[in-house]
């Protein structure tokens, strides 16, 4: 063919390209073919839809900023038809999307229950357009919404009525040019929620007065404005109204209480709620109080109480801990408490119950005490937001130990980190602990805690006598250490209530420690040989002392851990000196 002139080279060029067309499209037909034979082609096309639905949770890769779900759709061109003519897929994130995309989205779901969520922070002025067009004109069959970011825009546009609205999230995070809070009309969705049974709020106000509230089975908000905190008669009336609520989380949503807070006289009224099973309050200790005072609640399971105390000797937090006592009392039921944790830093005291066995093991050996694999029954927490005087811990401990029903009790982990706990606070309490068989222990909490124990056993018989088992965590057994713990067991042999399992594995102790102790205790787990050597110094007579030794602070200054203090810098019984750890010069860091 004679290319010379530039009309032959076109026809060429065009000749070329149809048969380049002719053999793509005989190869597309010929790996649809190949693709036919494999095993998933017997799927039908309404089963891989539904296959495909199962991204649906994570709308896109976030971190990655592309859609992960839109993969399925490019695998073959069988699998993008599906894809594409199958409104499976209507869970949406919108917070990446354009305004085209999110009209294209919802068109292909049609009116499947949409699951919507957005994140508006740094939306353009044209996407909160876009995206209140959308809602306006999908509210009716909206089952799931969730936004957060700046609201103050995007409230405005929900104004359409949500017939099958089941769940609402809000949570705004204000900009420097905004205010920190948002109100929450009464007139969102027109007053028609008719379906609406779980609400979110966070840095939301929102009335108590609000019909969104009527039918709820799951309440949370999170802190209100101070001037948005209801009044006590209108949060009352509210709750009288939510006969059908099971779950109440309020962080800094509950009434002020006055400062000066009395609550021995008869109350007025109070507000019940039948079906209420789990409740969750956050805020100062005394409204707390004034909260707890107020309700009746005889379905509960499980209670958990944050109290922030601003009083130096911790009044407010002992003012709550009654009504706290009460509620656990009542949540009884038919399933006791047979678990205990007692945490404790220098500005917190936490204490945590569990209605199974060694519950408080797992929840320790995790590091992380809302994280167990056993959900608590119970928990209660005082944060010291004024510096505390020296002793209110312990004495918080000691009436919260005391108001609370653990006669059922039978496994117990201490583990303050800088509060010891003395003799008499476990000579206290032992006697109500008659089921106790195993107890869980760090340096601060053992040396009393064996001082207790090689106490003379009382008329009535020993003190623990069901306790066969202690573990100890972090202790470093040092000869003379060792010889107290030594003695205590030998007393519990002579009151007929020998201990059975001596745990050591987390402890640090020399292999000649460890043979002292079997001689009484018949299972002693030994700590592995690196934790036996790593931080004992060995001497060619057989002496060794500690290294060195972890520092924590407390408000006497900074110390070395150890649980015996003062009184195991003696020489030990073999002549060689016991170097121990000592109390140290006070240090202003």
């Amino acid at each position: 063919m004679n290319t010379s002139s530039a009309e032959s080279r076109d026809r060429l060029r065009q000749a070329l390209d149809d048969e380049i067309n002719t053999w793509e499209e005989s190869t597309r037909a010929l790996r649809s073919r190949r693709n036919a034979l494999a095993p998933i082609s017997r799927l039908t096309s309404e089963t891989l839809a539904v296959i495909f639905s199962f991204f649906s949770p994570s709308a896109w890769d976030k971190e990655a900023g592309h859609f992960a779900r839109m993969c399925v759709a490019h695998v073959c061109r069988r699998w993008r038809e599906t894809a594409l003519n199958h409104p499976r897929w209507s869970h949406i994130d919108f917070t990446k999307l354009t305004p085209a995309a999110m009209a294209e989205m919802l068109a292909r779901v049609n009116t499947m229950p949409l699951h919507l969520e957005a994140d508006v922070t740094k939306w353009s002025v044209a996407q909160y357009e876009a995206f209140g067009s959308q809602l306006e004109a999908h509210m009716s069959h909206t089952r799931h919404l969730s936004i957060g970011g700046c609201l103050q825009t995007a409230l405005d546009r929900l104004v359409s009525s949500a017939p099958t609205l089941e769940f609402l999230f809000l949570s705004h995070k204000s900009r420097k040019s905004a205010l920190p809070h948002v109100v929450i009309p009464l007139n969102l969705f027109n007053c028609t929620a008719p379906s609406l049974t779980s609400l979110e709020v966070e840095n939301c106000d929102i009335s108590w007065k609000s019909p969104l509230l009527k039918g709820l089975r799951t309440l949370k908000i999170h802190k209100l404005f101070t001037e948005a905190r209801p009044k006590l008669e209108d949060w009352l009336d509210a709750l009288n109204e939510m006969p059908q609520l099971e779950a109440l989380i309020l962080q800094s949503a509950t009434p002020l209480a006055p400062r000066a807070l009395s609550l021995t006289s008869q109350l007025s009224r109070a507000a019940t709620l039948p079906s209420l099973t789990r409740f969750h309050i956050s805020a100062l200790a005394r409204d707390c109080a004034l909260a707890l005072a107020h309700l009746m609640l005889p379905a509960l399971t499980w209670l958990h109480v944050d109290a922030e105390s601003y009083a130096s000797g911790g009044e407010d937090v002992h003012l709550l801990i009654p009504y706290v006592a009460r509620k656990v009392h009542e949540l009884q039921g038919t399933e006791l408490l047979r678990s205990v944790l007692i945490s404790g830093e220098r500005t917190r005291v936490e204490v945590l119950a569990w209605s199974r066995p060694d519950a408080d093991f797992q929840d320790l050996d995790s590091n992380l005490l809302f994280r167990a694999s056993v959900p608590t029954r119970w928990n209660f927490t005082g944060t010291d937001n004024i510096d505390w005087v020296y002793g209110v811990d312990t004495a918080i401990f000691d009436a919260l130990l005391t108001h609370l029903p653990l006669n059922s009790v039978s496994t117990l982990t201490a583990q303050t980190a800088d509060i010891r706990l003395s003799k008499e606070f476990w000579l206290s309490h032992a006697p109500r602990w008659p089921l106790l068989e195993r107890a869980r222990l760090v340096p601060t909490t053992f040396k009393a805690f064996r001082e207790m124990l090689a106490e003379d056993a009382p008329p009535n018989g020993p003190r623990l006598s069901s306790l066969t088992k202690l573990i100890l965590v972090d202790v470093t057994l040092t000869d003379l250490r060792t010889s107290r713990l030594r003695d205590m067991l030998i007393n519990r042999v002579e009151q007929g209530v020998p201990l059975e399992v001596l745990d050591l594995r987390k402890c640090v102790a020399a292999c000649r420690v460890i043979r002292w102790l079997t001689e009484i205790v018949v299972d002693v787990q030994e700590p592995p040989s690196k934790s036996r050597e790593q931080s004992i110094r060995y001497y060619d007579d057989g002496d060794y002392y500690e290294e060195r030794g972890p520092w924590y602070e407390n408000r006497r200054g900074f110390w070395y851990d150890d649980a015996d203090e003062y009184d195991d810098a003696e020489y030990d019984d073999e002549g060689g000196y016991c170097y121990l750890q000592v109390p140290v010069t006070y240090d202003e860091r």
